[in-house]
């Protein structure tokens, strides 16, 4: 074996060390973010299919609509209107940190001065850098989320009562 296949192998081990430490770090992140997305996504979407089925049956009784069932209404539509706005904040949250940089980690990798040991440190290094980076951001997307779910039991619970007025009060 001469001296250029044992630094070959060495830096396809460095690489493929590297690799897999990135790989399950990003597959984690993805996971996260996907997830408060999809949650956010079925929110939204219940949210919307109850307040279009309550306004079809309100416009099919029009004559029962009194005041309370008005408020009732009105502070479930901009409970709504507010569930929409969170929902867009919460999407627009971008800028995640993807670190290590893909380019410093190859000049790293074919740097001869470092072990695979040493690459394999400044890869979990970098990788935790990034998840902290990326902590404050994944917190405030996660209580954006929870703050369209306490709206979408508030739209729910108003129209029910507004609804309970209109056809067991009034």
């Amino acid at each position: 074996m001469s001296k250029l296949d044992s630094v070959d192998e060495n830096l396809e081990a460095k690489l493929t060390s590297a690799y897999e430490i990135i790989e399950h770090r990003l597959t984690i992140l993805w996971n996260a973010i996907d997830a408060i997305d999809t949650k956010t996504n079925i929110i939204l979407g219940f949210a919307s299919v109850i307040l279009v089925i309550l306004v079809g049956f309100f416009s099919l009784e029009p004559s029962k609509w009194q005041a309370p069932s008005l408020v009732l209404f009105f502070l479930a539509l901009l409970s709504y209107v507010i569930l929409v706005i969170m929902s867009i904040l919460s999407y627009r949250i971008r800028g995640w940190s993807y670190r290590p940089d893909p380019a410093t980690l190859i000049k790293h990798c074919q740097n001869s001065n470092y072990s695979a040991d040493d690459i394999r440190g400044w890869v979990v290094s970098e990788c935790e850098s990034a998840c902290s980076d990326n902590l404050a951001m994944l917190q405030e997307k996660s209580k954006l989320t929870n703050r369209v779910l306490y709206l979408f039991v508030a739209e729910t619970v108003l129209l029910a009562f507004g609804l309970a007025y209109t056809l067991v009060i009034y």
